[in-house]
């Protein structure tokens, strides 16, 4: 455990900054550019052809040579009937016309091509496409059967053969309707009492922030008594706000008065009062809001708690191979070399600790502080100690992100 009072034993409070950051200046502070963009596809495939044709009943024929084939394309059947023997003599043929697009298809007509033989074989049951199954849905089908026959009621003498024909069915389509389109271009305005559009919805940066994340430079800058302080990286996520901290100490000079914690040298406060005078200083809102920039929502407090220095800690896994529990002293706690946890780790003007906001319940007037060597312990509330500035935020961006290193104008994605 440390002595009391040691002198000139001071590094940084953590200020936490939780910032609800609305207005566009906290935005933009933030994000880059969102864009929306869309694509339509206007495409489809519109396609009919013939599958599974066979021979149904035949009468008075050729068996052998009467057959009904479709093309290597499906886009033609075939049709050869071979010696028609007498009148009333014929085939029954059935074929299924079958929509393998994805437009819906009008049917028009099957029509035959190529005719050859007898000029006496009438052929029929074709016109029904067009009539009882005009249109086809993508994916569906229609059966259809139709005949070949030598007509009983012929009286042309007969050919030495018989009657024979061939011929080809070819589909005449044409695109169907379908089912159309009932939605119409509109938008509503009753919600919100404006007629303003209204944004697109943006993930939070507690939804995209995790533990890899830890440590880096994010553009964020606060007016602090007329000065710019802007060199902030990303200290913790708690699933609502997003945490930031300084990179360096704040110096004593940039501490706010009203907050009536004792100041020595550049970087060291303390109380000369009590534990709660201290805790007060570091965890009153009001005292700090001019780190909150003036963003409404925001609040702003003097020190990060024990509680969100451990879970840090253990969600980064750049630095957390050994796991801390709460309200637990270590000695030689930190190797960080991401420089989150311990931005120095040698005495800088002499000081070599900073406050966190938590009391240390088990020990009457003790605070929980972190040292530069990696320990993390408490001491009591009259030694000096320094302040280094946190920020957090629930911020609303775009997911591609840029984050500002020392308030530099370095600019890198991740």
């Amino acid at each position: 455990m440390k002595k009391v009072n040691q002198k000139n034993k001071n590094i940084i409070i953590l200020l936490l900054l939780i910032l609800l950051l609305i207005l566009a200046v906290g935005y933009a502070a933030f994000s880059d550019i969102l864009s929306v963009s869309g694509t339509a596809n206007a495409k489809g495939t519109f396609d009919l052809e013939f599958q599974n044709s066979e021979i149904v009943t035949a009468v008075g024929v050729n068996e052998e040579g009467t057959k009904a084939e479709i093309s290597e394309d499906k886009n033609t059947l075939q049709v050869n009937v071979a010696d028609l023997a007498y009148p009333g003599a014929g085939v029954e043929f059935s074929v299924d016309i079958v929509n393998v697009g994805s437009i819906p298809a009008q049917v028009n007509a099957v029509t035959p091509t190529n005719i050859t033989g007898s000029e006496h074989i009438k052929i029929e049951g074709l016109e029904v496409i067009t009539t009882a199954h005009p249109i086809i849905e993508a994916g569906g089908k229609c059966n259809i059967h139709f005949t070949v026959e030598w007509p009983v009621t012929a009286t042309d003498p007969l050919e030495e053969n018989g009657e024979s024909t061939s011929f080809n069915l070819e589909i005449e389509y044409t695109q169907g309707t379908g089912k159309e389109f009932e939605g119409e271009p509109k938008h509503d305005d009753s919600n919100n009492g404006s007629t303003t559009p209204i944004e697109p919805t943006k993930p939070t940066l507690a939804e995209t922030i995790t533990g890899s994340d830890y440590g880096k430079a994010i553009n964020y800058s606060a007016t602090v008594k007329g000065e710019i302080v802007d060199n902030w990286k990303i200290f913790y996520n708690d699933g609502t706000n997003i945490y930031i901290i300084l990179d360096d100490y704040l110096e004593n000079r940039l501490l706010p008065e009203e907050a009536g914690l004792q100041t020595s040298g550049k970087y060291c406060i303390n109380s000369n009062k009590s534990r709660e005078v201290l805790l007060k200083g570091l965890t009153t809102e009001s005292y700090w809001s001019e780190f909150a920039n003036g963003v409404e929502g925001a609040i702003a407090t003097g020190g990060a708690t024990n509680e969100q220095f451990v879970d840090s800690w253990n969600e980064n896994p750049k630095v957390n191979s050994k796991i801390l529990e709460k309200d637990t002293r270590y000695i030689g706690l930190i190797n960080d070399s991401t420089g989150l946890y311990l931005p120095h780790t040698i005495e800088i003007d002499g000081y070599t600790y900073y406050w966190l906001s938590s009391a240390d319940n088990n020990h009457e007037g003790f605070v929980w502080d972190v040292y530069y060597t990696g320990n993390l312990f408490s001491i009591i509330y009259c030694s000096n100690e320094g302040v280094r500035n946190t920020t957090s935020s629930k911020i609303t961006i775009s997911n591609n992100r840029k984050y500002r290193r020392n308030g530099r104008n370095r600019l890198k994605k991740y």
